[in-house]
C-alpha cells in the first residue's frame, strides 16, 4: 500500500484506525457494511478526494492492514495505541510531518464514521482554501469534533499529543478559530450503532432519488 506522492501546498488525509472497540465488543474497524470492512468503506470515500491518504494502526494492525488490501493508503503503525485516541493522533501528525512536509493542513478523521461523504469532505477542502488559517471541524451537537481539518500550525503541538483524549477539548480551547460544518458523521460505537447504519443505509438503497 501506497499512498499518492504530494505537491506543495496540500492537504494530506489522516484515518485512525487504530483502537480495540472496547464498547463495540469487537474489532469495529473490520465490521462489515454493506459486504465490506467500514475502515474500508471510509478510506474509499477518503480517496475520492484525490489526497495522500495515512491510516494508522494499532489494534488487528494485519488484519485492519488486509481489509485495506489494494487501495492506495500508507499504514502507519502506532505501537502505543492502548494509550487511546490522543495517542494515534500524535503518531499520525508526526507521520504527516515526517513524510509530507510541504503539507499544508491535515484532514483527520475517523475509520467509525461509515456515513462521511466525499462531497462534504470536499467542500471542507474549499472553506480551508478560503480560510486557510481557520479550523475546521465537524458539529457534534453543537461541539466541534472529527472530521477536522488542522492547519499546518497546528502540527506541532498536535504531534506530542498523546493518552486517551482526542482533540475536542483542544478545539474548545481554541475559541473563534475553529468553524463548525455540518456533516454525517454516525459514529460506530456499539453494535446497535451499527445497527442503525444499516438500517440508514437499506433506506437509502431502497429511495435513493429521495436524498
Amino acid at each position: 500500500m501506497s499512498a499518492a506522492t504530494p505537491s506543495a501546498n496540500e492537504t494530506v488525509v489522516l484515518l485512525l484506525a487504530a483502537g480495540e472497540g472496547r464498547r463495540f465488543g469487537t474489532l469495529k474497524q473490520l465490521a462489515h457494511i454493506d459486504g465490506e470492512p467500514m475502515v474500508r468503506r471510509v478510506a474509499r470515500t477518503l480517496l475520492c478526494l484525490h489526497r495522500p491518504l495515512l491510516v494508522v494502526t494499532g489494534a488487528g494492525g494485519d488484519d485492519v492492514a488486509a481489509a485495506l488490501a489494494g487501495l492506495p493508503v500508507t499504514r502507519v503503525p502506532n505501537p502505543d495505541w492502548r494509550d487511546g485516541l490522543g495517542a494515534s493522533l500524535g503518531a499520525g501528525i508526526r507521520a504527516v510531518r515526517e513524510r509530507f512536509p510541504l503539507a499544508v493542513s491535515a484532514l483527520v478523521c475517523l475509520a467509525d464514521h461509515p456515513l462521511l461523504d466525499a462531497r462534504a469532505l470536499q467542500a471542507m477542502l474549499v472553506r480551508h482554501a478560503q480560510k486557510p488559517e481557520q479550523i475546521l471541524a465537524a458539529d457534534h451537537a453543537g461541539m466541534p469534533g472529527p472530521p477536522v481539518l488542522f492547519p499546518v500550525d497546528c502540527f506541532a503541538e498536535l504531534a506530542a499529543w498523546h493518552g486517551a483524549e482526542g482533540a475536542q477539548a483542544w478545539l474548545r480551547r481554541q475559541g473563534t478559530r475553529v468553524e463548525r460544518v455540518r456533516l454525517d458523521v454516525a459514529d460506530v460505537d456499539t453494535p446497535a450503532d451499527l445497527d442503525r447504519v444499516q438500517r440508514q443505509l437499506a433506506r437509502l438503497h431502497e429511495h435513493p432519488l429521495a436524498h
